[in-house]
């Protein structure tokens, strides 16, 4: 696996308080990495042969004129030391402008704000569609993010019975870059049986990660109750693998990691499966692997 870098961050912004959580992410992830900032406002452009009722003529002007007004109250809210730039981009929708304006810019994570906190569950199309399709990681900040420091922590959602996953191999890069410290989480919910790793397994299994750290067993009858045993530290992350339904190097949020994501107060970064060292380009991997199934 190539080891993931942090040199753009990209922030979908739109001007309303899901953008400000966003904003808030990436300038903590930007400032942790020494990271270019990109801010990305996506213009929707409607198709041509659309008519509009009542007709109401072009509001193009206004649109932009709008646009540019958000991405002013987004830079004066930027650190002077954050290198960063805007870019107001069309789109057939936003997820789809997003997708390609991180293509283009090379952008190494996508920032949006989740709409999610304490079990508030998912509104907004475009979150739920960037997290079936985009290419890079996507970081999911909770509703009301407004942690403006750096990164302290990496907390990675690991299988017991899989420690030499990706998502491991991956906390330990993105650790090492953002100089913050490694936690591995295993979740059970022992009242339906979804698992993301074992946490009655063999503590001895931590010897699969290269790098030292904490390893956390969270149990609770439900998974959002073992999700509230973790004190999650305040400028944590969670790193967290794609469903096996994800295509190679896409994302593709997964059942659990989505039930996960509604009672975590602390940001999700959801990562692109990667093919596994061993797996066979015609096979698919262990779905037991995977965090997030």
């Amino acid at each position: 696996m190539v080891e993931p870098t942090i040199h753009r961050v990209a922030v979908g912004f739109g001007g309303d308080e899901r953008s400000h959580d966003a904003l808030a992410l990436g300038i903590a992830l930007a400032r942790s990495a020494g990271a270019r900032l990109d801010l990305i406002l996506v213009i929707r452009q409607d198709s041509a042969f659309k008519q509009e009722y009542p007709p109401v003529g072009s509001v193009v002007g206004i649109i932009a004129e709008q646009a540019q007004q958000w991405i002013a109250e987004a830079e004066a809210v930027i650190p002077a030391e954050i290198r960063h730039h805007s870019h107001i981009r069309p789109g057939g929708s936003v997820a789809e402008g997003l997708v390609a304006a991180v293509q283009e810019l090379d952008s190494d994570v996508l920032v949006t704000g989740s709409g999610i906190g304490f079990g508030r569950i998912m509104t907004h199309p475009a979150v739920t569609a960037l997290l079936h399709s985009s290419p890079v990681p996507v970081a999911l900040a909770p509703s009301g993010y407004r942690a403006n420091t750096q990164i302290t922590d990496v907390m990675a959602a690991v299988s017991a019975a899989h420690p030499d996953h990706q998502v491991t191999r991956s906390s330990e890069s993105w650790a090492r870059q953002l100089g913050a410290a490694v936690t591995r989480v295993t979740f059970e919910d022992k009242e339906s049986g979804s698992v993301a790793g074992s946490a009655d397994a063999d503590p001895a299994l931590d010897s699969g990660s290269s790098q030292p750290g904490k390893h956390i067993y969270a149990t609770g009858r439900s998974l959002r109750h073992a999700v509230g045993t973790v004190d999650w530290p305040q400028g944590g992350i969670l790193l967290i693998g794609s469903s096996p339904l994800a295509r190679r190097r896409h994302i593709f949020l997964g059942m659990t990691a989505a039930r996960v994501l509604s009672h975590l107060p602390i940001p999700m970064i959801l990562l692109p499966r990667e093919p596994e060292p061993s797996a066979s380009d015609n096979r698919e991997p262990d779905p037991s692997a995977s965090p997030a199934r």
